[in-house]
């Protein structure tokens, strides 16, 4: 099977859905929440930390469900047409808590809890076969690199379209909302665009990969077990492999600190470098810009090095300039804040942490399709759905577990809410520094137990080498 120009576009064009959504959830979501509607920031981070754990159980179900699916459309493409109308829905309605039901600070909670839970459980039903679907395509090496790559980056233009719609025409500044991102109202119309979107992606890459499904592997099991007995054991036999129980674990850790960064970005930009709702949108476009050029040069770093290496050095890099511009102003050498230099180096910085961090994406998500040749060749089973189940979960920790700890993090630093909040100068400068070491050493620490766990990664270019010959043998190629 070769793939043509038309038939990536349209694959790639389908991460777009979940761009959107993690945008949403990992930009706005907790400050939403938090800071508009004024929910206690444990409050939001238990909503979001429950939500998390509802996935650790239907992605790994999704991945044994789309593996041994059987029909004319295919393992995946039944859940990924079936998906759109969901995602869109949930999502819409989790910033839209209705007047009329959520009346107290409990029933908020609940709202929060209950739309986080529908709203993931539905891109899941998406997001595990698509990714799957990628390790399918191809069993080229580098190849595969180069598709998980174009596609993360398709995944960037629904960050710059959230950052660029909300902050460049829903939450412009006005006279009595100076940080415009503070008001309630210009909410609803931004998901309700953000919403349509995840609907058109999702059809758009479903429709235009159907014609693959007669190239892509069958199921070779029994098409009507799917017991939860049956869900532990496909998940224990994944974790078997050495490869895959570290590099989830790293992964895991790795998504966890860049989603407590992202969930504490709105509060940071906004009040500690004091940045306008104008020079937002700039930092977060530089950014995004940033992690998008990593992604569309990770395929030429490929054949250079080998896929762990890659990963080190992403999030070390991403690590340490995550922590620079915190560092230079704890010791009295940033520049003055809300100035032009001040603004500079923090663009620097983090261009030059996301376009790192990009590698580290890129790296993962390739390094796992690896896995699921192996775990084949060790146990004769196409399972890349229950692999790729666990990259969804990682990804999705970004946005729960690092939401949770964030806003449990903003409880314990006594961080102020309500409408009386709305520039720096209405909060406690300790607290402003609290929330700085938070953001910045805080989380960079995290590279030490992620680097700890993708060490014990095995699977090099040579051994994968031995991988596709002994399948290929096998499969009579």
């Amino acid at each position: 099977m070769r793939l043509t120009l038309s038939t990536k576009l349209a694959y790639w064009f389908g991460q777009l859905a979940e761009g959107l959504m993690n945008s949403g959830l990992g930009l706005l979501l907790l400050f939403y929440y938090n800071q508009v509607l004024d929910l206690p920031g444990s409050l939001c981070g238990l909503a979001l930390l429950i939500a998390t754990v509802s996935d650790a159980v239907t992605d790994p179900m999704m991945g044994t469900i789309s593996d041994n699916w059987r029909s004319r459309f295919g393992r995946r493409h039944p859940f990924m047409y079936a998906s759109a109308l969901p995602v869109a829905l949930f999502f819409y309605l989790l910033f839209n808590p209705l007047v009329t039901l959520v009346t107290t600070e409990f029933s908020l909670f609940l709202w929060l809890t209950g739309f986080a839970i529908l709203a993931r459980m539905a891109m899941t039903l998406y997001h595990v076969p698509h990714m799957a679907l990628a390790a399918e395509m191809t069993t080229d090496f580098d190849e595969r690199t180069s598709i998980v790559a174009y596609r993360m980056a398709f995944g960037q233009v629904g960050w710059l379209v959230t950052a660029g719609l909300g902050f460049g025409v829903f939450f412009v500044a006005t006279d009595e909302y100076p940080n415009g991102q503070l008001n309630a109202a210009a909410y609803p119309p931004l998901i309700l665009i953000l919403a349509v979107g995840m609907f058109v992606s999702i059809a758009v890459t479903s429709m235009g990969t159907q014609h693959l499904v007669p190239y892509l592997p069958r199921s070779r099991s029994t098409p009507d077990r799917y017991s939860l007995s049956r869900i532990l054991s496909d998940l224990k036999k994944a974790l078997t492999n050495r490869s895959f129980f570290w590099l989830v674990m790293s992964q895991i850790t790795a998504s966890v600190a860049v989603g407590v960064s992202g969930a504490l970005g709105l509060y940071v930009n906004t009040f500690y470098w004091e940045l306008s709702p104008s020079q937002i949108p700039f930092l977060v476009g530089c950014s995004m810009i940033a992690l998008t050029l990593g992604y569309l040069v990770s395929p030429q770093f490929g054949p250079r090095m080998e896929k762990r290496t890659l990963y080190v050095v992403g999030f070390g890099i991403w690590s340490i300039m995550t922590v620079v511009p915190y560092a230079l102003r704890f010791v009295g050498l940033f520049p003055e804040i809300a100035s032009m230099p001040a603004l500079v180096v923090l663009i620097a910085c983090t261009m030059a942490s996301t376009f790192c961090g990009a590698q580290l994406v890129v790296a993962s998500n390739s390094m796992m399709a690896d896995v699921a040749d192996e775990h084949d060749l060790d146990s004769g089973t196409r399972s890349e759905g229950v692999f790729f189940g666990a990259v969804a979960f990682s990804n999705k920790a970004a946005n729960g577990i690092g939401a949770a700890i964030a806003g449990i993090s903003l409880d314990l630093i006594a961080w102020p809410t309500g409408p009386g909040i709305k520039t720096a100068a209405d909060v406690d400068p300790a607290t402003l520094t609290s929330l700085a070491i938070v953001a910045g050493p805080i989380i960079a620490l995290s590279f030490i137990p992620c680097y700890v766990c993708i060490r014990r990664y095995t699977i090099d270019r040579a051994r994968y080498g031995e991988i596709k010959q002994v399948l290929s043998r096998r499969s009579g190629l």
